[in-house]
């Protein structure tokens, strides 16, 4: 029980991480908000990387199995976090977050569409309720037509692009397994998002030719803050992965489509409160039946 506590911690922090990300750097950009949630975690992750590998000599880690599976989810994940931070900076947390939930749905079709995998009556229902969800999120707009909420998903932007975050979730979410069975849950965590910081702010800096030094220098403090919350994010995954299956973890994790409306609401004063928490609650209960019964 301990361990799904754990899941429910880690979709708490990565709310927490996103908001005070999206408060304190979403005017300067999204290539600043990346350096923010991946390079932030650096100082809090990389200590411990350098002391367990040390200690208990965990070069023989390193296989080429191991290094092949993680440059894949480096690659992924890079892209996923533009795609994520861009889409909070752009659109309110508690209208694009919420979209995460389809991470299992993409789950689910791959299996399908790759290996034949058949879809159960009540996993159906589970993906009603996430659409459901997703359609009741853009209530507000229904007074222009029954077809309005759909296509409000497709003008609010940043909608749109956590839905690709979540597609790609839906890859790196068992790649993370692998890499995790591969060695040690606290290790793996360490190492890969010290490794995920280094290489995402080299990315931002080729292609955004941003100063990262001076931006470094003056906002710290706030990236510091969302680092530490990014760092427990972390370790409450990769603890949680290590006992849970894969799919129920996520499921568990996604808590962070409620945490994300709540603070949304309490530190932005976003609109239309309980029409997107009811709405949640729909895409919650979708993504635990389908977890449970796919």
């Amino acid at each position: 029980m301990l361990y799904f506590l754990f899941a429910i911690l880690a979709g708490f922090f990565v709310a927490l991480s996103d908001a005070l990300n999206k408060k304190f750097l979403s005017s300067l950009g999204s290539p600043y908000m990346v350096i923010a949630r991946t390079l932030g975690s650096l100082p809090f992750l990389f200590p411990l990387f350098v002391y367990l590998t040390l200690k208990h000599n965990c070069f023989f880690y390193f296989s080429s199995n191991f290094v092949f599976t993680v440059s894949i989810l480096l690659i992924l994940e890079i892209i996923a976090t533009l795609l994520y931070m861009k889409g909070i900076q752009i659109s309110p947390l508690s209208l694009s977050l919420p979209f995460l939930s389809f991470t299992p749905i993409f789950i689910i079709l791959t299996g399908y569409i790759l290996l034949g995998e058949e879809i159960s009556k009540l996993g159906a229902l589970g993906i009603l309720l996430i659409v459901l969800g997703s359609y009741c999120i853009n209530l507000p707009s229904i007074k222009e037509g029954w077809l309005s909420p759909i296509k409000a998903i497709k003008k609010e932007k940043g909608s749109l692009l956590l839905l690709k975050v979540a597609f790609i979730y839906s890859i790196t979410s068992v790649l993370g397994k692998k890499g995790l069975l591969l060695t040690d849950p606290v290790w793996f965590a360490s190492f890969y998002f010290s490794l995920l910081g280094v290489f995402a702010t080299l990315v931002i800096k080729i292609f955004y030719k941003i100063k990262i030094l001076d931006f470094i220098k003056r906002y710290k403090n706030a990236i510091l803050l969302v680092g530490i919350t990014q760092a427990l994010m972390c370790f409450c995954h990769m603890i949680a992965l290590s006992h849970i299956e894969t799919a129920y973890m996520i499921a568990l994790k996604r808590t962070s489509i409620l945490f994300a409306v709540i603070l949304g609401y309490l530190i932005f004063k976003e609109s239309y409160f309980l029409i997107r928490l009811f709405s949640v609650i729909f895409m919650l209960l979708g993504i635990l039946i389908i977890t449970l019964f796919k």
